[in-house]
Formats: structure tokens, C-alpha cells, sequence
């Protein structure tokens, strides 16, 4: 009889053996070879799929600490902390999955063109990096700025590594949506928290009444609609079962209840939309079960009643919002600009055939912005505001990536719409196939409707790429589409190509997150130096997180801008309290004062088209100039030239050259400057201010009285603006003038002294002793210890001028 060959073991039929030594020798050999590569296969799918699950679970916390993670410190914002978390567990998962798929040997991929017209956007991204050589502020910026080429990279993974580790492992795509709503709970829950106990902050990030846990309003709002849609649509799915459906309900109704407080029209628009589409479908399934029952997405009643609220709050939002308690009544203002305004930057930035194809350059919109800007924008209040996007994240692309960035993006839209589509006509249809599929097409197109007109931050943007992901990866296991099992051990060019592929993938997806981390790690450090010295003072503790934070980055600019502060301030300290007699302490000057020089150089040179490192610079020099340091005067003046180049439209490098002129005494430039800044500016409170001061100092009341007027009309809540007019009114004799002004000064400030003083002089000017003796009255209780203020007293009682020879003219 035959023996069958043991399992696991390799067996040769064809070999005529015979029971001797050296035949059972070589027999032996063999099988203990076989074994051995057994064990070694049976270990290395072992270890395979340990690398799998941690893949898995990397990203199944991915998605659910997004909502929900922060680090309760003044120094770590918010988007700090969550890209922070995007970048290390994306880096653990890519370092699993990739080194997983090459023991494995194998990479399964889905067919979707989702994921190939996505590579096309990181694509373009690199191009236009290498096209417009902008340098660090393009790779990755700050750390949060979507616009950058790391930034779409990380993006793009999340995408990939969500479609590829989910698809084939139902479970653990089903533990990513519970895990997502998890962490939507706890966030809703510490929101409520929050209403309840308004003081709590949790190092400043509940801070102020719509601080969350999540980020703005606005995206806490949108995060709120995804939960609502994507809660009823999964409610009959195996993610919901059993107890889960009541976490699942419990989020969306409470997810409800905020989304009227928050009110934004778009939200529910987008919503409301959702709902109908599920509707739909909902009803074509039920035609073509015909009687049947259908695949349910959701339930018809909820989806109709959701409809109907989202109606409702569209066209009656602001009466609900009237009719809330004044507790829970949230006013959220968030200023981008419109879609007109950011299409006319992108006319007249792109008028060259490199930037037409390939953009200004990622993440260079403010650079445009201060550029190209619309001149009516000095009319608002939005006037020195440096906006880094436009209304939203395409169009804004469409600035910085040119006409091959807007076609990437549309691409990708289309791809995914056809994706949802499929999904959702499959359901419609009756098919009993995968009812997660269809959900995520709803779900990731409600999300990703809002690049558009909207810039979802860091968070957001990771989970509408990780939801796409999981739209992908449920449509291949519902079979919507195939799957290529491609071999990297396979002899020939689609198993290198997919080699390099994959190296490719894992090593610029960790090098985009290191780069990211890194970034973050040199901005936490310079807030923690910011914060140090906003609640110690101590200049060189904060000066010692500078350096530590250009150490770990050295191409921040922003640093470089905090460090000349600092320097302006250790310098002041240093020459307050220094012996000029002690070559150590002047020793010590001349170093601070090197290194603040160097620190406004290094600025400039890092990014040199962004006019605030100029102002700075500029400001460094006017203080230097000041002192009379040799020099100081033209190089502030080139510097403040410069930012005029890179911000023409702004009025401020004006102002401050007007300031510079007065410092070297050349009023009539003075002058000039600030005419100039009004014309682009002229409701310039500070420039009208600054040129009374300049006329009332020539005695020219006929132009100094009028440059006060305006300076006080259009900064009619400071108090110095009304001050001003008073005392340049009383010095040009107008004393009805500085009457009614001073009472104005003190209407905004009671305690005003110098308001009083010049007030009470007014009043007697105007033959009213009576009015005068009271107000010097009432600023002898406010200053009791002032002699000139008694002195006063003692005249106007003795029925003298206030101002006799005992007198001075003025008071303190």
C-alpha cells in the first residue's frame, strides 16, 4: 500500500529508492532540508502577519485619535498635535506594511483609479517644487500647511495604505469605523463638557466658546456632518451591531444637536444633499428587489426627517440661532477670500508659461496675496491680514500647482466620484454586495465636496483621504472591482517595477513625515520660548529656545523673526543696566548685537519674498539708527524698500519709513511717506496721527488740526486719537475743538489724566471756571500727589489763570 506523503513535507514519487546506507542518507538529507524550509516559511508568514496587524492597528488609531487627540500644553496647538500624530503612526504603519509586502513577496492592489489619479497630485507637486525653486517653504513649511509637497505626499499614503491594508481584511476595515466613531464619541462628549464648565481650558484647547478638540468651528462642524451621514448609513451594517448601534446613534443625535448650534449654511447643504442621494437609493433598491428585501443603507424615515432638518436650518438658520439660549448661541467668524478674489490672484500670478503650467510654487499663496491683491481690500478689516490660501484647497491649488495641479485634482475628483457612483448604483440595484462600499461613497464625497469651497486642516483632510481609502478598499472586497496580485520575486519588469515602486513609496512617505515632524518639533520649541518669555520676561532662557529650535530646523524663518525681537529686547536690558566703563558688559552688547543682526540676515535669506522678514530687518536697523550706529539709516531704508516690492500694496512699510525719516530729522519725507500710505490706505488712523504730530510740530495748526480729526474719526475707540486732536486743538487755539475731543478721551477712558488736564484747560479758555474747577478737581483725587495739579487749584480758586507763573504748562 502507498503511503501517502506526511503533510507540510515534500515527497518525490518518481525517485526508485533502495534501503541503502547511502540512498537513506540522501532521503534523510533531503527531508530535513524541506523541513527546515517549511519552518522557515511557516515563520516568515508568522512574522508577515505580525507586521500586517500592526499596519492594521496603526491605522484603525489613526482614524480614531484624529477626533479626539491633543496635547493640553500653551505651547502645542492643537494642529500641531494631531499632524504630529499623522506623521508618527503613518511613518509605523508605512515601515510594517511595507516590509511585510517584501517577506510576503506579494503586493495586492486594488483596481481602482483612485489611487493612480491620486499619485498624479504629488506628482505635480514635485514638479512645481523643481519648476519654481521655492525651497523649504514649498516642501513643508510650518508643518501644517496642506500646500506643500510632504503635506500631499502624507496625504496620498494615508489614501494608498488605507485602500491596501483594508481591502482583504473586512474585520479590520469594520474596527477602523468603530474606532472612528469612538473617538467622535469622546470628542462630542468633552465638547459638552465644555458648554457645561465654560472656564475649563485644557492648556488652551478649549480656549475661548467654540474651542474644541478638533479644530475651528467650521471643521468641527463639518466633522459633526460626517458622523450624521455616515451614522445612518452604516446603522443596519455588521459595524453596528449589537451594542454598537447605540454608540452609532449616539453620536449622530448628538452630532445633530451641534450642528444647529454651529449653523453653517454649507454643512447642512451638504447634508441635506447626502440624505437625498441615500434616499434614492434606497427607493431604487426597493424597486428592483421588488418586494424583496432590500440591502438597507440606513433607514428611509431617519434619511427623510435629516432632509427636512437641513431644509429647515438652511432657510431659518439665523432665527434659530436667535432663539437659542445665549449660553449655547456660538458666533464663528473665519475669513478667506472669495472665489472671485483668489481666481483674479491666479490670472495675475500666472501670466508666465512656467507658473501657468507648474503655479507659483506650493504653498507660496500669501506670497501672492501680498502681491496681487485687490486694492479694496485696505478698505476692510482684513487689510494686513496675509491670507495663506484662497476660498479653498482646489482653487488655491490652482494658484500654486498651475493648470497641471487644477487637472490633477479634477481627475481625482472624477475618479472618486465614479467610485461612489459604482458603489451606490451597485446598491441601487438590489445587489446584496457590500453596504460599507456605498456608505464611504457617500461618505468621502460629502468630504471631499468641501475642498472646493473650504480648506479642511491637517485632521480633516487625513480622514476624508483615509475614508476615501476605505471606499476603495470595501468596493474591492464587495468585488466592485478587481484586485492585481502582483509578485516581487517574479522574474521580469512589473515585478522591478514593483520593487522600486514600493521603495519608492516607503521611503518618501517616512522621509515626508520626518520632514513634517521635524518641522513641528522646531515650532513647538520656539512657542514654548515664546511662551517663557511672555510670562517671565527672561530674554535669554527664551533666546536659548530660539537656538535649540533653529538647531533642530535650521531654515525657520519665523525663528529668525522671534530671535531679532528678543535681541531688541536683551539689548535694551543691557544698556539700561550695563556700566559703559565694563569691557565685559561691551563685550556682551557687541555679541547680542551680532547675533540679532544675524538673526534678521537669516531671515531674509531663507525666504526672501516674504515681506514681514524684511520689516523685521528693517526694524532691527531703524532701532540701530536711532542710536546713531553708522549704516543703520540706508540699510533700513533698503530694507523697507524691499518689503514695498514684496507687499506693494500694504501701507505699513510706508508708515514705518515715514518713522525712519523722522528719526533723521527729514520731516518733509517724512510727510511724503505717509501720503503715500493713505493713498493706499485712507482710513490709516496711524498715519494721520503721525502726520498731526508732524504739522503741529512746525506750528502748522491749519494742516495739523484736520490730520488729528481723521486720525480721531477713524480710530474712534482709542482714546490717544481723541487725546491728540484735544491737546493739537488747545495748542492751535481752537479750544472748542479740544473741549469736545478731551470729553471724548475721557468718555472711552475715565482715568485719562492728560485728557483731563488739557479738558480743564479748555473749559476755561471757554469762559467755564466753574467746569474747569471740577475737572482738576476730580484729576487731584485721581493723581493726589501731583504739585502743578494743586497749584491749578489754588489760581482757579484765587480766580487766576490756571496757568500763572507758578504753573507749568503741561502735566504727566
Amino acid at each position: 500500500m502507498k503511503k501517502e506523503p506526511p503533510k507540510g513535507s515534500f515527497f518525490f514519487a518518481d525517485i526508485n529508492t533502495k534501503s541503502t546506507p547511502i540512498s537513506c542518507a540522501i532521503c534523510a538529507f533531503l527531508m530535513l532540508h524541506f523541513t527546515h524550509i517549511n519552518q522557515a516559511i511557516i515563520i516568515m508568514e508568522n512574522s508577515t502577519s505580525k507586521l500586517d496587524r500592526i499596519a492594521q492597528w496603526c491605522m484603525v488609531l489613526q482614524i480614531g485619535l484624529l477626533p479626539i487627540f491633543f496635547i493640553p500644553i500653551t505651547w502645542i496647538t492643537t494642529v500641531q498635535a494631531k499632524s504630529s500624530l499623522i506623521a508618527v503612526i503613518l511613518v509605523i504603519a508605512t515601515l510594517a506594511w511595507t516590509i511585510a509586502r517584501f517577506k510576503e513577496g506579494s503586493v495586492k492592489v486594488p483596481s481602482s483609479l483612485v489611487l493612480a489619479a491620486g499619485l498624479l497630485m504629488p506628482l505635480v507637486y514635485a514638479l512645481s517644487v523643481m519648476v519654481s525653486g521655492v525651497g523649504q517653504l514649498s516642501l513643508v513649511g510650518t508643518g501644517v500647511e496642506q500646500d506643500t509637497l510632504a503635506f500631499v505626499f502624507i496625504l496620498y499614503a494615508a489614501l494608498v495604505l488605507s485602500a491596501l491594508i483594508f481591502s482583504g481584511a473586512p474585520r479590520a476595515g469594520i474596527q477602523a469605523i468603530r474606532s472612528l466613531f469612538v473617538g467622535g464619541f469622546l470628542l462630542l462628549v468633552l465638547e459638552i463638557v465644555h458648554f457645561a464648565f465654560p472656564g475649563l481650558n485644557l492648556g488652551g484647547v478649549l480656549a475661548g466658546q467654540t474651542g474644541n478638540a478638533f479644530g475651528n468651528w467650521n471643521e468641527f462642524a463639518i466633522l459633526l456632518g460626517l458622523f450624521v451621514v455616515l451614522g445612518i448609513a452604516l446603522r443596519n451594517t455588521e459595524a453596528a451591531r449589537g451594542m454598537w448601534r447605540y454608540l452609532f446613534d449616539a453620536v449622530s443625535l448628538i452630532s445633530v444637536f451641534f450642528l444647529i448650534i454651529a449653523n453653517f449654511f454649507d454643512v447642512w447643504t451638504a447634508v441635506g444633499i447626502a440624505g437625498l442621494v441615500a434616499i434614492l437609493v434606497q427607493h431604487l433598491a426597493s424597486r428592483a428587489q421588488q418586494g424583496n428585501l432590500a440591502p438597507q443603507l440606513g433607514t428611509k424615515r431617519i434619511w427623510i426627517a435629516l432632509v427636512v432638518l437641513a431644509l429647515f436650518s438652511m432657510l431659518f438658520g439665523a432665527f434659530i440661532t436667535n432663539v437659542l439660549p445665549a449660553r449655547i448661541r456660538v458666533a464663528n467668524i473665519e475669513a478667506r477670500p472669495s472665489l472671485q478674489g483668489t481666481i483674479a490672484i491666479g490670472q495675475q500670478s500666472l501670466t508666465e508659461p512656467s507658473s501657468l503650467f507648474f503655479g507659483a510654487g506650493p504653498n507660496t499663496f500669501s506670497r501672492e496675496w501680498g502681491l496681487y491683491k485687490p486694492a479694496s481690500i485696505n478698505q476692510s478689516d482684513y487689510w494686513n491680514t496675509n491670507f495663506t490660501s484662497g476660498v479653498g484647497t482646489i482653487p488655491t491649488s490652482f494658484v500654486t500647482t498651475g493648470i497641471f495641479g487644477i487637472i490633477a485634482w479634477i481627475l481625482f475628483a472624477l475618479t472618486l466620484i465614479l467610485a461612489a457612483v459604482r458603489a451606490l448604483l451597485r446598491h441601487s440595484k438590489g445587489e446584496q454586495g457590500n453596504t460599507l462600499a456605498s456608505s464611504f461613497g457617500i461618505a468621502s464625497a460629502f468630504l471631499f465636496s468641501f475642498y472646493l469651497l473650504y480648506v479642511p486642516g491637517p485632521a480633516l483632510s487625513t480622514i476624508a483621504f483615509l475614508s476615501i481609502g476605505l471606499l476603495v478598499a470595501f468596493s474591492a472586497d464587495a468585488g466592485f472591482t478587481g484586485t492585481n496580485n502582483v509578485s516581487l520575486r517574479a522574474n521580469g519588469w512589473k515585478s522591478m517595477a514593483a520593487i522600486a515602486g514600493l521603495v519608492f513609496f516607503g521611503a518618501a512617505t517616512v522621509l515626508a513625515c520626518i520632514g513634517i515632524s521635524r518641522v513641528l518639533i522646531a515650532e513647538m520649541i520656539l512657542n514654548r520660548g515664546v511662551v517663557a518669555y511672555n510670562e517671565t520676561q527672561d530674554t535669554e532662557a527664551a533666546s536659548r529656545f530660539v537656538s535649540t529650535s533653529l538647531r533642530v530646523f535650521p531654515s525657520n524663518a519665523r525663528a529668525n523673526r522671534v530671535g531679532v525681537q528678543l535681541g531688541l529686547a536683551q539689548l535694551q536690558q543691557l544698556i539700561a543696566k550695563a556700566d559703559p566703563k565694563d569691557e565685559a558688559a561691551r563685550a556682551q552688547l557687541q555679541d547680542v548685537l551680532k547675533q540679532t543682526i544675524q538673526y534678521g540676515l537669516d531671515a531674509v535669506a531663507i525666504n526672501g519674498t516674504d515681506y514681514q522678514n524684511w520689516l523685521e530687518l528693517a526694524g532691527l536697523y531703524q532701532q540701530l539708527a536711532g542710536v546713531k550706529v553708522e549704516g543703520a539709516l540706508e540699510n533700513a531704508r533698503a530694507a523697507y524698500e524691499r518689503a514695498r516690492t514684496e507687499n506693494p500694496l500694504s501701507p505699513l512699510p510706508l508708515l514705518q519709513l515715514a518713522q525712519l525719516e523722522l528719526i533723521a530729522e527729514n520731516t518733509d519725507k517724512a510727510l511724503q511717506n505717509l501720503a503715500a500710505a493713505v493713498e493706499l490706505k485712507p482710513d490709516l488712523a496711524a498715519a494721520y496721527y503721525m502726520a498731526s504730530q508732524i504739522y503741529a510740530s512746525k506750528e502748522d495748526f491749519e494742516n495739523a488740526i484736520p490730520a488729528a480729526t481723521r486720525a480721531a474719526e477713524f480710530g474712534r475707540t482709542d482714546p490717544l486719537g481723541w487725546y491728540n486732536l484735544g491737546a493739537i486743538a488747545y495748542a492751535g487755539a481752537d479750544y472748542t475743538t479740544a473741549a469736545a475731543a478731551e470729553e471724548q478721551a475721557l468718555a472711552l477712558n475715565p482715568q485719562y489724566a492728560n485728557a483731563m488736564y488739557t479738558l480743564g484747560l479748555s473749559y476755561y479758555e471757554l469762559k467755564r471756571p466753574a467746569d474747569a474747577l471740577k475737572v482738576f478737581e476730580a484729576l487731584d483725587q485721581l493723581s493726589p500727589d501731583q504739585k502743578v495739579v494743586k497749584d491749578i487749584l489754588a489760581n482757579l480758586k484765587a480766580g487766576k489763570a490756571p496757568l500763572s507763573a507758578s504753573a507749568p504748562a503741561s502735566s504727566k
